[in-house]
C-alpha cells in the first residue's frame, strides 16, 4: 500500500515538472544566437577541410544546406549550446569562389537563421605528359594541360640552371575548366651531344608570376648524327671576299672548323663565311672603316663534324661543363692562312692578320688568342674561335664574334666583366697587364686607378662633347670592376660590348680600334691625334640596331673565357 502511494506521488511530481518546463519554453522568446561568428563562414578550398559552426538555440533545432559539396554533422539537437561540423567533400576546382546557404531552424517555431558558406577555388594546372624524347631535328611539340584558371598567360620557367635557349613558347590556348595546349618550338640540335631541359609551366597575370605552376616537364633531344668527309679536293682553296680601297690593306682571314666536303659543295660553307664577315663589320668604328680591309676565306674540309675527337681540321675542343673556353690548333690555322697568295709573297702580312675560325656548332662558347711572337717581337696576329651561337642568323653569333674577334682579337681590348667572388685584382696581374700589354698600347679599355685626371681615358672625361649619355644611355666615367675582378680594376662605362656583349664599343674602345686600323693601314705615315679621332668618332657614333635572338636576358650577357696570351713563336711557320 505504501509502495503504491509512493509511485503515484513520483508520477505526479514528474507531470508537474514537465508541465513547468513546457510552460517555461512557451514563455521563452525563440532565438538562434551565433557564438562569436558572423553570418558568413569560410571553409577550406580543399576536400576534407573541417569547419565548426557554433551557436545557441532556445529550442530544439535542425540544420540543412543547399549544396552537395558540404556534409553536416549533427543535423539536429536539443535547445542550448550546439556545434556543427562542416566537412568539405571535394576540392573546389571551379576556377572561382562558390557559396552555399546553411539554414538553422527551430521546428517548433517559425524562427530560422541563414548562414552563407564560402569556399575559395584551388588554382590548378595539370599537364598530360611530363617527359618527351625528341629527334635532333627542328620541330614543334604540343603540351596538353588542364586548368581552372580563366585564360591564363603561361610561360616556361627553367628548373635550376637549365638552358632553355633552344626551346621557345610559340602559343598557348585554354579556357577555364577546359583542356588547353601550349606549343613549343624546339630548335634543331646541331651539336653532337644530346641535350636535356627541365621546366615548369608558370602562370602569369599582368606580367607577375603567380604561385601556380605545373609539374616539372623534361625534354630530351638526340644529338645530330656524326658525319664524315670523303672528298678533300676543295680543301685550302682561297677566296677573296673584299679588296681594300683605302690604305695598304689590313688582312682579315676567315675559315671554318667541323665543316664537311658536302658543306663546301652545297655553298653552305661560303654562306657561313660571308655571314661572319658581315657580322665583323656591324659595330662602329670598323663599320665605317671597312674599306681599309682585305678579306679572305679559306676552305677547310674536316674529317667529321664532331668536335673533341681530333677529327676536325683545326682540332677545336669545347671545354663545356659551364665553361666557354675553346682550344684549337693554332699552328694549323696559321698554315691555312699562309695559303693566301699575298701572304706567300709577303709573309709579314701574317703579323697583322686577324684569323677567325667559325665552328660548325651552335654551342655557347668563344675564345680569342693573341701574343704571338715573330722571333722576339710581339705581333698583332690574333686567332678567334667562335661558334655560330644559336644559329647563323641569331644576333648572339654576331655579338660574340664582335666581342672576341673585333674587341679582343683586332683591338686587343680586355674584358670589362666583374664578379664579386673574384675580389680584388692581384698586384701581380696588374703588373703583367701593364708591362705585357699596355706598353704596346693594348688593353686601352681598362685601368687600375680611379683618378679621373690620370685614368687612360681622361681626355674623354674632360671633353664636354662626351659628357652626356650616348645613344644607349651610357655615360663615360670610371666604373669599378673589370678584367673579371670586383675591385682594383676600372672600366669606362657601366655596360659595353666588352662587358655584356651589348651597347656597342665605348669611346676608349672605339679609339683603340681606330688606332689599330689607321696605324696598320698607313704604317709610319700616320700619327695619331685626339682631335682627328674625335672628329671621326662623333660623326660615326654607335646606334642601336634591331636584334633577333632566342637567348634569354641572362644568356645574352653570359661571360666568355678571357683572351689567352700565347707567347707562341710563329717565325718558323712562315
Amino acid at each position: 500500500m505504501k509502495l503504491k502511494s509512493l509511485y503515484l506521488l513520483l508520477l505526479l511530481l514528474g507531470e508537474i515538472i514537465l508541465a513547468t518546463n513546457c510552460s517555461n519554453e512557451e514563455n521563452i522568446t525563440p532565438k538562434i544566437t551565433l557564438n562569436a561568428q558572423s553570418s558568413i563562414l569560410q571553409v577550406g578550398s580543399k576536400g576534407n577541410s573541417d569547419q565548426i559552426l557554433a551557436f545557441t538555440a532556445t529550442h530544439p533545432w535542425q540544420v540543412s544546406i543547399d549544396c552537395e559539396w558540404i556534409a553536416l554533422s549533427p543535423k539536429s539537437g536539443p535547445a542550448g549550446e550546439a556545434s556543427i561540423h562542416l566537412l568539405t567533400k571535394e576540392n573546389n576546382l571551379t576556377g572561382e569562389e562558390r557559396t552555399a546557404t546553411l539554414l538553422v531552424t527551430l521546428p517548433a517555431t517559425n524562427i530560422r537563421k541563414a548562414i552563407t558558406i564560402r569556399q575559395s577555388s584551388i588554382s590548378m594546372l595539370d599537364v598530360a605528359q611530363t617527359s618527351y624524347s625528341l629527334t635532333s631535328e627542328k620541330q614543334d611539340i604540343e603540351i596538353l594541360f588542364t586548368t581552372n584558371l580563366a585564360s591564363p598567360n603561361l610561360q616556361i620557367s627553367p628548373v635550376a640552371s637549365t638552358d632553355l635557349s633552344w626551346i621557345t613558347l610559340k602559343s598557348n590556348n585554354t579556357k577555364a575548366l577546359q583542356e588547353g595546349k601550349v606549343t613549343l618550338a624546339i630548335q634543331n640540335n646541331a651539336t653532337h651531344q644530346p641535350r636535356s631541359a627541365s621546366f615548369v609551366l608558370q602562370v602569369m597575370f599582368g606580367g607577375i608570376e603567380m604561385p601556380v605552376q605545373s609539374s616539372t616537364i623534361t625534354i630530351n633531344q638526340e644529338a645530330t648524327p656524326i658525319e664524315t668527309s670523303t672528298d678533300y679536293s676543295a680543301d685550302k682553296q682561297v677566296t677573296q671576299l673584299q679588296k681594300h680601297t683605302l690604305g695598304k690593306g689590313i688582312p682579315l682571314v676567315f675559315m671554318g672548323d667541323g665543316f664537311l666536303d658536302k658543306d663546301i659543295e652545297s655553298g653552305r660553307y661560303r654562306q657561313v663565311m660571308e655571314k661572319a664577315m658581315q657580322n665583323f663589320f656591324t659595330e662602329e668604328p670598323v663599320k665605317s672603316l671597312q674599306a681599309y680591309f682585305d678579306v679572305w676565306y679559306i676552305n677547310a674540309v674536316s674529317a667529321s663534324n664532331s668536335f673533341g675527337n681530333h677529327s676536325t681540321c683545326f682540332d677545336c675542343r669545347l671545354e663545356r661543363g659551364g665553361s666557354t673556353l675553346i682550344e684549337g690548333d693554332h699552328q694549323t690555322v696559321i698554315e691555312y692562312a699562309l695559303e693566301i697568295p699575298e701572304f706567300q709573297i709577303q709573309p709579314e702580312l701574317l703579323n697583322e692578320a686577324t684569323c677567325i675560325v667559325v665552328l660548325n656548332t651552335e654551342e655557347y662558347a668563344g675564345t680569342c688568342y693573341f701574343g704571338f711572337n715573330d722571333n722576339t717581337n710581339i705581333t698583332n696576329l690574333a686567332i678567334g674561335y667562335c661558334p655560330m651561337i644559336y644559329g647563323l642568323e641569331d644576333d648572339m653569333f654576331r655579338r660574340v664574334l664582335c666581342h672576341e674577334c673585333v674587341g679582343h682579337g683586332f683591338a686587343k681590348l680586355l674584358d670589362e666583366y666583374s664578379y664579386q667572388e673574384y675580389g680584388a685584382i692581384p698586384r701581380s696581374e696588374i703588373i703583367s697587364i701593364q708591362n705585357q700589354q699596355q706598353t704596346l698600347g693594348w688593353a686601352a679599355n681598362v685601368d687600375f686607378t680611379n683618378d679621373k685626371s690620370r685614368v687612360l681615358w681622361n681626355q674623354f672625361l674632360q671633353d664636354e662633347r662626351y659628357q652626356n649619355a650616348d645613344n644607349y644611355g651610357e655615360i663615360l666615367g670610371v666604373y669599378t670592376g673589370a678584367c673579371t675582378y670586383w675591385s682594383g680594376a676600372y672600366r669606362p662605362t657601366e655596360e659595353s660590348m666588352m662587358r655584356s656583349n651589348i651597347h656597342g664599343f665605348n669611346a676608349p674602345s672605339r679609339e683603340a680600334i681606330y688606332k689599330r686600323v689607321m696605324s696598320t693601314a698607313h704604317d709610319d705615315n700616320w700619327t695619331y691625334t685626339y682631335d682627328e679621332f674625335t672628329t671621326f668618332d662623333l660623326a660615326h657614333l654607335p646606334t642601336p640596331i634591331k636584334i633577333t635572338t632566342r637567348a634569354s636576358d641572362n644568356e645574352m650577357s653570359r661571360p666568355f673565357s678571357p683572351p689567352q696570351f700565347t707567347n707562341m713563336d710563329i717565325s718558323n711557320l712562315k
